[in-house]
């Protein structure tokens, strides 16, 4: 979960470039494919992530992300004089491979695991950006999605269809 949110972070930060990992574990492997970094030039950057089951060591966490997909996005915008502006994210849509909804879940619905995880995400995000940062979670049932069954996820946001093609890598080989 830590290298999770770091990478997002860093991903948001105001480096371009990223290098590519060396010897990387299964696990690296899908934490590197659940990041999307996208590089909209004067529209600033976004940045997506899936918190996955195979990204998770914990017994209780794992099935819990193959009942649910947690997204988060992060939007920035370069500012005039400098340092870089959070936009609130809003209109997200996110569907399976087949086009169907994926139902969002809200307030009492979601798991409490989920709020607290989702919770520190964002205080520590917060705290990194002093203050500045904004960082979208967005909880869904699954329904036909499985990171390690075939199949695709869609999440539309600010014009853009971001796709993760499923099984992912770190999946076992069953």
């Amino acid at each position: 979960m830590r290298a999770l949110v770091l990478g997002l972070i860093l991903a948001a930060g105001l480096t371009p470039a990223s290098a590519r990992l060396w010897k990387p574990t299964p696990t690296q492997l899908a934490l590197d494919y659940l990041t999307i970094n996208h590089n909209k030039g004067a529209e600033g950057r976004v940045v997506l992530g899936w918190m996955a089951s195979p990204t998770m060591s914990s017994p209780t966490m794992k099935p819990l992300l193959d009942k649910y997909v947690v997204i988060s996005i992060i939007h920035t915008r370069p500012a005039p004089d400098g340092p870089v502006t959070y936009d609130d994210v809003q209109g997200v849509q996110v569907t399976d491979g087949s086009g169907q909804s994926l139902k969002e879940l809200t307030g009492d619905a979601i798991p409490p695991a989920l709020v607290g995880i989702t919770a520190g995400a964002s205080a520590s995000f917060r705290q990194g950006t002093q203050g500045r940062g904004k960082m979208y979670w967005g909880i869904y049932e699954a329904g036909g999605v499985n990171a390690c069954r075939s199949g695709k996820l869609l999440v539309t946001y600010d014009g853009e269809t971001y796709s993760y093609d499923t099984p992912l890598p770190g999946c076992d080989k069953n």
